[in-house]
């Protein structure tokens, strides 16, 4: 991996920042390697899926009757070999929201030995999270490639494909916030799960941003440009997956303080910051 000695403990409390948003800029800009040494590790671990999706696409491509019920059968069976897949994919994102959340909280370790640590510890739970999320895929693909197939009526199309991108989409959502939950609190999976399904609910619309910018726009290009797919996800694999998993561990952060460690575990609260010598704005509170 990268020649990168590690995160850094800041001794100083003047030289950690006050918010996260001054966080998350600070380790944007500071922390190149650790984002794309942890973007690296999750790229190695998708890979399995990633060359799914690629033989699934060649066999739609190359069938040579490409009737409904031909492309159906791709999707279904495909569908199916790629949700353990997912959960390959999510144990290795798992590890990475450990180390990031090493990170946010100023706490020193090295890089690799912190993620092989984590994936060990928490590789059941990922695997299973990553499972989920590879079920909810599924259901999304293969119902939207049946309603659009089987029925005529534009209206069915329609509310099928809605129905199942909702559930898709919050379930992506839910298995985010979980990663970053069950890395901060011992809960069940269940529980854990369940917080992080709320997190997804209460906070719909950025839920909806997320999706839209990490999901959706990879499978627009798939549609698009297959140049540009390639573009977006040489991003991903060397810097942006990192990213991802920084901001959905911030944002967190900012919820578990409001909702969470300002009952039960107050000393948390703001772990990794700046010691507050005055109130903060509560909306730049509220927004990490």
């Amino acid at each position: 991996m990268f020649k990168y000695k590690g995160l850094k403990v800041k001794e100083s409390d003047a030289a950690l920042p006050k918010t996260r948003k001054e966080l998350f800029k600070t380790i944007v800009k500071d922390d190149f390697y650790l984002l794309a040494e942890l973007s690296l590790l999750m790229f190695l671990f998708s890979l399995p899926l990633a060359g799914a999706f690629i033989g699934e696409i060649l066999m739609i491509g190359g069938a040579a009757n490409k009737d409904a019920s031909t492309v159906f059968s791709i999707c279904f069976y495909c569908g199916l070999i790629e949700i353990p897949f997912w959960g390959l994919r999510y144990l290795a994102r798992y590890a990475a929201f450990g180390v990031m959340k090493k990170r946010a909280h100023n706490e020193a370790g090295y890089i690799k030995e912190l993620f092989f640590g984590f994936l060990k510890k928490g590789a059941l739970r990922g695997f299973l999270a990553g499972c989920v999320l590879g079920l909810a895929v599924f259901a999304w693909q293969t119902a939207s490639v049946f309603v659009i197939a089987y029925n005529a009526n534009t209206w069915i199309k329609g509310l099928g494909i809605g129905a199942t991108t909702l559930l898709f989409m919050l379930a992506y959502g839910a298995v985010e916030y979980f990663l970053s939950v069950d890395n901060f609190y011992r809960l069940k999976f269940g529980g854990a799960l369940k917080n992080g399904f709320s997190f997804a609910v209460m906070h719909f619309p950025l839920t909806l941003l997320y999706f839209a910018v990490t999901m959706g726009l990879p499978f627009g290009l798939t549609l698009l440009s297959t140049w540009a797919l390639l573009g977006v996800a040489a991003v991903f694999a060397l810097w942006g997956d990192g990213l991802t998993v920084l901001a959905v561990t911030l944002f967190s952060h900012s919820l578990f303080d409001k909702y969470i460690n300002s009952v039960y575990y107050t000393d948390y609260i703001n772990k990794g910051l700046a010691a507050q010598t005055e109130p903060i704005n509560e909306k730049e509170k509220d927004n990490g």
